[in-house]
C-alpha cells in the first residue's frame, strides 16, 4: 500500500472510532435517548462495555494518526548566499 492510502485509512478510522466513543459515552449518560435513537440496539450495559473496549483501538489509531501527520522539525535547507554578501 502507498503512504497516502494508509494515511487515509487511519484518518477515516479515527473519525469512526471518535464517533463511536462519543455515542457510547452518551449511551452511558443519556441511555434513554440513545436507546430510542438506536431502536433498542444500544442499551446502557452494551454502551458501557463498548466504551470500555474502544479506548484501546482509539489510542492506537490516534497515535498512528499523529505519527503519519507530524512533520519533522529539523533544519530546512537554506538558500545559499550570493557571492559578495555576508
Amino acid at each position: 500500500m502507498y503512504y497516502r492510502q494508509v494515511a487515509n485509512i487511519v484518518h477515516w478510522s479515527l473519525l469512526v472510532l471518535t464517533l463511536l466513543v462519543v455515542v457510547t459515552g452518551l449511551g452511558i449518560t443519556e441511555y434513554q435517548v440513545i436507546t430510542a435513537v438506536t431502536f433498542g440496539l444500544l442499551g446502557k450495559a452494551l454502551a458501557f462495555k463498548l466504551h470500555l473496549w474502544l479506548w484501546i483501538p482509539f489510542v492506537i489509531v490516534f497515535v498512528a494518526h499523529v505519527v503519519l501527520t507530524v512533520r519533522p522539525f529539523g533544519r530546512r535547507p537554506t538558500k545559499s548566499a550570493s557571492p559578495g554578501t555576508q
